[in-house]
Order: C-alpha cells, then sequence, then structure tokens
C-alpha cells in the first residue's frame, strides 16, 4: 500500500531515486506533486529526477514550474541550464547559468557549466575566466580541469593546456575522457614519443580492446575517436593497432574513406605500393575530390595525369576548399606534372601551394640565430677541455646529422642493413633534454659534475632499449646538427655522420615536401636557404673550432659510387664492412619519413642534378643563400 500524505510519498520517491528505481521513483514524484503542486523544491527534485533518465522534454518544463514557484531559487536555474546544457540548447543554457551566478556570484559549479557552454559555441575567450575560476575550486575534479584545458588549446595556449591534461591522467587514472583529451591534444602539439608514452600509458590502464569496442559505434564522436587512436598508434610505431582500427573504419559505411586512408598509408610504410594504391583509389572512389589520397598517390608514382583538370580546379577553389585541401591538390599536381616533362607548370602549382603555408605559418629566422649564438658562447674548445669527460663513456651511438633532404634516411638505411646496428629513426632525445633546459643552452656550465654522465647514460639507454644484440645504435633526426655540442657532452663516444648534397638539390627536396607546421621553413625558399645556411654555420664550428669528430658523407658522390663511400663511413663507426650495406632497398623496415618511396630503390644517382630543372624558380634560394653565405663567412662552392 503506497504511503498517503505528500511529504511520505516525496520520502519514498527519494529512497527508490536512491536505490535506482527510477521509474517507479518518477511515479512517486508525480503522485506527490499533484497532491502539492505549489511546493518548489518537490517541482525541482522532479525536474533533476527526470533529467536523470534523459526526459529532458519533462525535466525543462518541470524545472520551469520550479522556478516559477521559487524565482530566487539559484539551484533551480542552475538544474534549468544543466539540462538545457545536456539536451544541446547552449544558448537557452548559458542564460540560466548567468541567471543562477546573478543569484549566486559564487556558485562555483554555475561557473563551470556557463564556461563550458560558452566552449561548445566556440566563445572561448569568454568561457576561460569562468573555467580558470572553477579549475581553481574544484582542482580535483578531473572533468573541469580537462575542459579548462580544451578551452586553454582553443585559444592555442598548449603550453599551459598540456600540463593541466598531464596532471588530470596521472591523478585519474581511469578517467578515459582525460585520457582522450590529453592524446590529442599531444598529437597536435608535441612530438611523437611524447604521444608514445601516452599511449602506452593507456595501453597499461585501460583494456583497449574494450576501449576500441566502446568507440566501435556508426556516430561521428566514435569515428573521432578511433582516428586519433589510429594517428597515436602510428605515431607510437604500434602497427598492428593502427591495422586494426583501420579495418573497423573501413568496414562502415561512414567511416570507410578514412578506413582506407589509414590503410594506404600504412602500407605505404610497408613498403607495399601496391597495396597503397588499391587502398588510396578506393578514396579517390569514395570522393572524387580528395586531393590528400591524390596526393599520397602522387608519392608512390601512381597517380593518373588524368587528375590534372580536377587538382588545378581544386588548386584555385578559394571559395570552399581548406587551405589543407588547395595545399595537397598542388603537391599532388607538381610530381603529377613533373613527371610528365612540364617542369614550368608543375613549379607554379608548387609555389602556389607552399605560398598558402608560407601565409599562414611564417618563419622565424631569429630562432636558428639564437640557437647559433648560444651553441658558439657555450661549446667553446675550452669548455670541452675543462669539462668534455663528464659524459657518460657508452659506446655505439651514432647521430646522422645535416640539413633535412640531405640523404640521412638513405644513410641509415645502409646502416640498418648491418648485422650490428639498431636503426632508431628520427628520434626526439635530444629535443626531450633541451626542453628540461627549457631551450636555454647558456644553463649548461653552472648544472653539476654529474649530470652529464647522468642524462648521457639514460640516453644511451634510450637508444638502446629496442636494440636486441646490436652493439650499435642511430639516430637520425637531421636537426641534431644543432645539438652535436650538447650530445659529445653527455656521450663522449658518440659518433657524427655529417649528411649533405648540392645545396640546390636539397632546397628543392625540401621545398616539395608536406612538412609539418613544425618545419616551417619548408615552406618558403629564402627560409630554406636562411635554415641551410645556419646548418653550414653551425656544422662548420662544430668540425673546424671544436673538433668534434664528424665522418662528412657527400650524399652526389656516394650515390655514384657506393662502395668505397660506405666502407670509409662504416670505418669511422667502428663497423666492418658488410655487403648487405651495398642493398639498403632489401633491408624490410617500416619507414616514417619522407624518403619512404626513395629508400625502398636500390642506391641510385637519379636524384642528382635535379634542380636545374627549376634553375630559374630556385633563383630565390641560390641568391639569398649566395648573401647569407658571404655575412657568415662561408664557402660559396
Amino acid at each position: 500500500m503506497l504511503p498517503s500524505s505528500p511529504e511520505k510519498i516525496w520520502t519514498e520517491a527519494r529512497t527508490l531515486q536512491t536505490k535506482g528505481k527510477l521509474q517507479r521513483a518518477r511515479k512517486l514524484f508525480l503522485q506527490a506533486r499533484k497532491q502539492a503542486p505549489r511546493v518548489p523544491g518537490l517541482a525541482l527534485e522532479l525536474g533533476v529526477l527526470e533529467a536523470q533518465m534523459g526526459l529532458f522534454k519533462h525535466a525543462i518544463p518541470t524545472l520551469l514550474d520550479a522556478i516559477k514557484l521559487a524565482p530566487a531559487s539559484s539551484n533551480a536555474h542552475y538544474n534549468l541550464a544543466e539540462v538545457y546544457r545536456a539536451a544541446g540548447q547552449y544558448a537557452r543554457a548559458e542564460a540560466s547559468f548567468h541567471e543562477a551566478l546573478k543569484l549566486d556570484p559564487g556558485y562555483i559549479e554555475a561557473k563551470f557549466g556557463l564556461g563550458d557552454v560558452l566552449l561548445s559555441q566556440g566563445k572561448a575567450s569568454l568561457a576561460l575566466p569562468q573555467l580558470e575560476q572553477a579549475a581553481q575550486k574544484l582542482s580535483q575534479d578531473a572533468e573541469v580541469q580537462t575542459v579548462l584545458a580544451q578551452a586553454l588549446l582553443e585559444l592555442d595556449q598548449p603550453h599551459r593546456a598540456l600540463p593541466v591534461l598531464s596532471s588530470v591522467v596521472q591523478t585519474h587514472r581511469d578517467y578515459l575522457a582525460g585520457h582522450m583529451e590529453f592524446l590529442r591534444a599531444l598529437n597536435n602539439h608535441a612530438r611523437p614519443s611524447q604521444v608514445a608514452r601516452q599511449v602506452r600509458l593507456m595501453e597499461e590502464t585501460f583494456d583497449m580492446a574494450d576501449v576500441i569496442g566502446s568507440f566501435d559505434q556508426d556516430n561521428s564522436a566514435g569515428i573521432s575517436a578511433l582516428e586519433l587512436l589510429a594517428d597515436s598508434y602510428q605515431s607510437a610505431a604500434m602497427h598492428e593497432r593502427a591495422l586494426h582500427i583501420g579495418k573497423i573504419l573501413h568496414r562502415r559505411k561512414s567511416s570507410r574513406r578514412s578506413g582506407a586512408m589509414l590503410l594506404g598509408t600504412l602500407a605505404v610504410q610497408d613498403g607495399d605500393f601496391d597495396a597503397a594504391e588499391t587502398w588510396f583509389n578506393q578514396v579517390v572512389e569514395l570522393r572524387p575530390d580528395a586531393t590528400d589520397a591524390m596526393y599520397r598517390l602522387s608519392i608512390i608514382n601512381r597517380l593518373s595525369l588524368n587528375a590534372e583538370p580536377l587538382l588545378l580546379d581544386e588548386l584555385d577553389n578559394t571559395d570552399t576548399a581548406s587551405s589543407s585541401h588547395r595545399l595537397y591538390a598542388g603537391l599532388a599536381l607538381y610530381r603529377l606534372l613533373s613527371r610528365n616533362d612540364r617542369p614550368r607548370d608543375a613549379f607554379k602549382a608548387l609555389s602556389k601551394a607552399k605560398a598558402i603555408r608560407a601565409g599562414e605559418f611564417p618563419h622565424n629566422p631569429a630562432a636558428a640565430e639564437q640557437s647559433n649564438a648560444s651553441n658558439k658562447q657555450v661549446f667553446t674548445p675550452a669548455f670541452f677541455e675543462k669539462r668534455g669527460s663528464e659524459g657518460y663513456p657508452g659506446k655505439g651511438c651514432i647521430f646522422i646529422v645535416g640539413m633535412m633532404r640531405s640523404g640521412t634516411t638513405l644513410t641509415e638505411q645502409i646502416l640498418a642493413a648491418h648485422s650490428k646496428v639498431h636503426a632508431g629513426g628520427e628520434r626526439d632525445d635530444m629535443m626531450s633534454i633541451v626542453e628540461s633546459l627549457s631551450h636555454d643552452l647558456t644553463k649548461l656550465p653552472d648544472l653539476p659534475a654529474d649530470w652529464a654522465a647522468t642524462v648521457g647514460r639514460k640516453l644511451h639507454e634510450e637508444m638502446f632499449k629496442d636494440a636486441g644484440d646490436a652493439t650499435f645504435a642511430t639516430d637520425k633526426l637531421p636537426g641534431n646538427v644543432d645539438y652535436a655540442g650538447l650530445i659529445r657532452f653527455l656521450l663522449p663516444q658518440a659518433r657524427f655522420i655529417y649528411c649533405h648534397r648540392t645545396p640546390q638539390d636539397c632546397a628543392l627536396s625540401t621545398f616539395e615536401q608536406n612538412f609539418s607546421t613544425a618545419v616551417r621553413y619548408s615552406f618558403d625558399l629564402k627560409a630554406i636557404a636562411h635554415k641551410y645556411a645556419m646548418h653550414e654555420d653551425i656544422a662548420k664550428y662544430w668540425m673546424e673550432t671544436c673538433r668534434l669528430d664528424m665522418h662528412e658523407l657527400d650524399y652526389d658522390a656516394m650515390v655514384h659510387d657506393p662502395e668505397p663511400h660506405v666502407r670509409r663511413m662504416l670505418d669511422f663507426a667502428g663497423l666492418e664492412f658488410e655487403e648487405n650495406c651495398l642493398y639498403p632497398n632489401e633491408v624490410k623496415r617500416e619507414i616514417r619519413t619522407a624518403s619512404v618511396f626513395q629508400v625502398r630503390q636500390p642506391i641510385s644517382p637519379k636524384s642528382v642534378g635535379r634542380w636545374k630543372t627549376f634553375e630559374e624558380q630556385l633563383e630565390p634560394f641560390t641568391g639569398e643563400l649566395t648573401r647569407l653565405r658571404k655575412q657568415l663567412g662561408l664557402s660559396n662552392t
């Protein structure tokens, strides 16, 4: 028998709600309201229950009734705002949160809700103050901290957002939404090694098969999450996981295109260009203006000349096409026309495409100049004489350095063919170490005497972590030429192979690549000249002033007559000659750099002198490099 008075019915309804028996609880709430329609608290609790059940169409009028009965109730306005927010009615939610805060300016949950709905409406600058106040008061609330980080990212403040998200995933290990947001931020604003660390943390924390399964839904949120995981697994070099997600995406009609793109990209990394061609063509079949797929087809020489009219239209489409869509069109067109003996038209398309990126992300020459100045200030002959033996004495580390597109990938592939070498690819250990110094190398002279040995040991261990029985390990990040002095300080036994080639060939190869915004100089020929001059300047300093042990590898000479150059390089590194090193194209390993296609081919000089076809178009680079070399006192030959 049901209790008869409204108070008793209300009490029983609360008890049922606590036990999770929501349908029965709502029935009693409605019965109590029928008997006591003017009680605001009863209307408020019924509205909250209906919202809890997802019955927003019922909850909204119920909460509006509660506000009519008690217009000064900040709690009623807050709960109505929460229902509007959950229902996606953000403008109404914003107004209701404002009402709640007008009545109670210290209502911290309302501040968070207001910040969240402002952010959802693209008003990040207005949302940030509200979210900062909420995050300060609710410092242990994972959701609040995560939304604050989202606002910071929206306002292009990753340096503030990333530490917030890092704290969330460390203190709330089981909060999947925080992990996913951190992963998204790292993919957009950090290095592959940081993405890989977060992926490994998630693998340790969650059953990732269950996580992937939970996102296997035919909706935009699920697809976005799977694509994010796939990108992250690629960055972490977890090939099988990425492949599994690619197959999940591909089997559904709504995500078939992204699945085919992913599977094609993985096939390219594996060197299976026939499979890659099939996948990318499928993308084009699904979306005929898929310039990103056409660009990838052009990289592996599988794009048909029939694509030219469409690519021209897309490159010139400033009305509806995105900048990245136009960029891919120009890059694909350049490769397509170059291979069909139309160099002028090809370079015109390339220049138009790269100008899009240069306008969005201009190069800052001061950073490279400051880097060289700091190196020369800190790493002097006197410094190495006094402190050069402080580092870790471990052997076997080989750093392949130089300008990008100077042959570093081929050089590592040659070494990877040796039975005693573990190829580490483009590692970012040195960037992490420089970050730990706040990018200020002038701090080094004040560090304690054991710092170099401690950091050097860790660096050595990281390079050999997956090396198995190999006694040598490589890092082929070209930009490590900037950190050669620091590397020598940390690892006195390290070997450097400095790759160089004809500057114009190097410039052309850099300009024609689709590098990320981290390589902004690649978007403009004069910027490439500046970077080239800076790299020559610091390499000369290391070799001539500091006398660092660097083996110069002339790419042009090596590809014309490989064996003597390969023998000298191996001898310098402390390796015996092995015949396999003359056939680097036969090494089966995943390649993740722009040279993925070239290094699958036998050593050949066919890329030497390509610049002469574009001699006139490359004049901005050549003229600027000549000027800068004279200014820096560098040889112009």
